[in-house]
């Protein structure tokens, strides 16, 4: 499948293919970990709606039910918004919740766009991309699904299933949450031996292309859209090796480069307010940082593990460990966004971790097999970061690549 904790770029713009994401690393000496799902008698995930069962039920329950009851007033929504600084240290959790995802009851279809290889499900209609290769990054808008070959194609694929244009030379893009815009960038080709350079910004809102010439980059990678700007990296002449943070407003005449975050960024928050990076230089100590992108005031930084998201509110950090030399994360952390403190951790086998919302996790887990086995079995799990109670959001399917859209 898919993604590691972010696709990263190897010189030229060329995206890494999901599934070799990073993997063990044991967190607070709490566990050993394995190169597959872990489980534990005492730290076992529940189901969102009750206790584990090895049979998944027929029928799709609810997230959080619960019975209702009469009330004067309407209850307000569990949120993760910002809290008051306190002045006394939050307890630890005991250790991570250990997935034995198999067992877990089936709950709703997640709530964001989705692909299992070249079909496109969740968050709008139901699309195949007509492609005999791989696919990279897929992003929905409107009624379209827009996505990237392994061959650097960007193709984008109407409500009937037929390819609207193609667009060469294109590995990268994001969407807005609201699938209103889908951002994308082009390069020229690789020449073998020169110095190449010359990159080209797009926006479509399907309605209209707006585009960007930034003739000085080499190579760029889109970040994130937010409601009005476009956030990427990318490297320029004279600087071939440092990826620096930019950002763009659509319409506008040039980019502004973003001052107050540096080193090589991961991950945008969707309301643009926050920012996590590496060191700028690779000094191989896998320790990210988290700063606000207005101010560049730092909130934290951890060494222990590499933060490669967050709530679409920007409250929680999503983790995974800082070093990896196999192909999935054995442990998934949701961290304060504030301060760095572990909130909740899962353990396990995963390819992929990212927001559903405020208060829901969406993991990529390894049911069976991993890696480059033939026989590989995942699904998609969702888990409660109130509760840390977790359940299947799709069933345990054979897919090669399994994904989110950005």
């Amino acid at each position: 499948m898919t993604t590691p904790p972010k696709r990263q770029l190897n010189g030229r713009l060329i995206a890494v293919v999901a599934a070799v994401a990073v993997a063990a690393v044991a967190v607070g000496g709490a566990l050993a970990y394995r190169q597959s799902p872990e489980p534990a008698s005492s730290n076992l995930a529940a189901p969102l709606g009750g206790t584990p069962s090895p049979t998944p039920s027929p029928t799709p329950t609810p997230v959080l039910t619960s019975t209702p009851v009469a009330v004067s007033k309407p209850t307000p929504k569990p949120s993760l918004t910002p809290k008051p600084p306190s002045t006394t240290t939050p307890e630890a959790p005991s250790g991570p919740v250990a997935l034995e995802a198999a067992k877990l009851t089936q709950g709703r279809d997640p709530q964001l766009a989705y692909r299992f290889d070249r079909t496109v499900l969740g968050a709008g209609k139901e699309l195949k991309v007509p492609s005999s290769g791989s696919l990279m990054e897929v992003a929905r808008l409107g009624t379209s699904v827009l996505a990237t070959t392994s061959g650097g194609e960007l193709l984008k694929v109407g409500s009937s299933g037929a390819v609207i244009s193609r667009t060469p030379h294109v590995m990268t893009l994001a969407g807005t949450a609201d699938q209103s815009a889908v951002a994308y960038a082009t390069t020229p080709p690789v020449v073998v031996g020169e110095q190449t350079y010359g990159a080209k910004l797009y926006t479509d809102n399907g309605a209209s292309v707006r585009s960007l010439d930034l003739p000085d980059v080499q190579s760029i990678y889109v970040l994130a859209y937010t409601k009005d700007k476009i956030y990427y990296k990318a490297s320029v002449k004279g600087s071939e090796t440092t990826l620096k943070l930019y950002s763009w407003t659509p319409g506008a005449a040039k980019p502004v480069a973003v001052k107050t975050v540096t080193g090589d960024v991961l991950a945008v928050s969707e309301d643009g307010r926050l920012a996590s990076a590496l060191p700028s230089k690779n000094t191989g100590d896998g320790c990210s940082t988290v700063v606000e992108i207005a101010t560049g005031r730092k909130r934290f930084k951890t060494c222990d593990y590499r933060v490669t998201g967050f709530t679409p509110d920007g409250s929680v950090a999503i983790g995974t460990p800082a070093y990896g030399d196999s192909y999935c994360s054995n442990i998934i952390t949701a961290l304060d966004s504030r301060s760095g403190s572990v909130e909740r951790q899962w353990s396990g086998c995963f390819y992929e971790a990212v927001a559903e919302d405020e208060q829901h996790l969406l993991m990529v887990a390894v049911v069976a097999g991993g890696g480059q086995d033939p026989n590989t079995k995942t699904t998609v799990v969702r888990c409660a970061l109130d509760t840390a109670a977790c359940e299947r959001a799709t069933g345990i399917v054979a897919a090669k690549q399994v994904d989110f859209a950005r």
